[in-house]
């Protein structure tokens, strides 16, 4: 990078305007000698300390003796801290409620069927989501969802030798949904033991409720 960031900036200067060359811009040259001399910025980098001492800064009540103003701020912080920590039935910012709680998780075989969640805003004002819609949030919850990576390794196997290697990903995309659900099928009418209601329920997808 020494070596190369002066052409880089060159061929820059080639394409942007004037402007676009701030000191920002310049101090990329100076940034490679800096860490092979310095070593890695954490342990220089001064803005830590910079916000510590402005949080300091704004604990001053008392402009005449802001030595003694920082020491009784620093003294109710690290009492509220313990309180916070180590007192069970006092309500602190360590132990309190997500903003976002939405009363933990449930017992269930799938993952993604144990989150709790509740109704946001007035459904009477909501839209409808659109087909595509659905069928997007159907595969982010298929390819996110532990339990059935198996599947999802099975079905991409099996794309890579049916496609050329530039449309496995979209075929696997596309055509997954549908797939797993033929598969789910066949374990129900079977009766296999790693059949259940979840997996037929995750695999049929959304519903869409007029």
């Amino acid at each position: 990078l020494r070596h190369d960031i002066v052409q880089v900036l060159c061929k820059f200067e080639m394409i942007f305007p004037p402007a676009f060359f701030t000191s920002m811009m310049h101090v990329m040259v100076h940034l490679p000698k800096e860490a092979l001399l310095a070593g890695p910025v954490n342990y220089r980098w001064m803005y830590p300390i910079e916000r510590l001492l402005g949080e300091l800064k704004k604990s001053v009540r008392n402009r005449a003796k802001p030595e003694g103003s920082i020491i009784e701020a620093w003294v109710q912080y690290e009492s509220l801290t313990f309180c916070g920590m180590y007192l069970k039935d006092v309500e602190a910012v360590f132990n309190r409620p997500q903003r976002n709680n939405d009363g933990g998780m449930r017992n269930e075989k799938l993952s993604v069927f144990a989150q709790s969640a509740r109704p946001f805003g007035d459904p009477g004002r909501g839209k409808s989501f659109s087909r595509n819609d659905m069928e997007v949030a159907h595969w982010f919850v298929l390819n996110n969802c532990d339990e059935i990576m198996a599947y999802l390794d099975e079905h991409e196997q099996m794309m890579k030798r049916e496609h050329p290697s530039h449309l496995v990903a979209r075929k696997h995309r596309e055509l997954f949904p549908q797939w797993f659900l033929d598969f789910v099928n066949k374990l129900k009418s079977s009766n296999s033991p790693t059949f259940s209601d979840e997996l037929y329920n995750l695999a049929f997808g959304p519903i869409r409720a007029e």
